[in-house]
């Protein structure tokens, strides 16, 4: 009798130690080689299931314990043993516990990404503002060409400072020749506005 029996899984082929398949003759794979399942020996015994689980299978088979990759899911290695009437010691299978710290190892590029996303658009924010206030002071100057300030509503609905602020400064400069003037209080210019608008001279 041969050393070995040989498999072919899925058109995946194995050559397994015939004393690890007599340690597990109650399993499928302990009958298919059997005498009574396999008339020819030296043939390799066809199994039309998945090849790349089945490596798996031999793994357990061999020690006992197997810790499982990613893309081999708990269900369907489970769904291989019941097939091979392996029995299984859950404790004794495991690999999917470090799919969380996977997931967490990108926790702070996500939160890096938020924040790149919340910048964006407070400057898509404040770009459509910028455009707002230089129509109002076209307008105002077509109206009054002595007119040097323009009251104007600040839109975002937040203050606008720190890196918000330089930007929008730098837009409203480089685009229309605008600068900002802002006031506390009340505006003698627009009832209820936030900012002044200044042309650069």
């Amino acid at each position: 009798m041969a050393d070995t029996v040989r498999f072919n899984v899925g058109g995946r082929h194995f050559e397994v130690s015939r004393s690890l398949v007599d340690e597990h003759s109650n399993t499928v794979l302990g009958k298919l080689v059997s005498d009574t399942w396999n008339g020819d020996p030296a043939k390799a015994v066809f199994i039309d299931r998945s090849g790349d689980i089945f490596a798996h299978i031999l793994e357990y088979l061999r020690y006992g314990s197997i810790e499982l990759p990613i893309t081999v899911p708990r269900s369907m290695f489970d769904r291989e043993l019941d097939y091979y009437g392996i029995t299984s010691v859950k404790t004794r299978i495991s690999g999917q516990n470090f799919l969380p710290n996977i997931i967490g190892s990108f926790e702070l590029q996500v939160i890096e990404a938020k924040k790149k996303l919340a910048e964006a658009e407070m400057r898509r924010d404040a770009v459509t503002m910028a455009l707002e206030w230089n129509h109002e002071v076209c307008q105002a100057i077509l109206n009054d060409p002595t007119k040097n300030k323009v009251g104007v509503i600040n839109s975002m609905n937040q203050n606008v400072q720190g890196f918000i602020r330089k930007f929008l400064d730098n837009f409203l400069e480089q685009h229309f020749g605008l600068m900002i003037a802002s006031h506390a209080g009340g505006c003698a210019i627009k009832p209820g506005c936030s900012v002044c608008v200044i042309p650069k001279k």
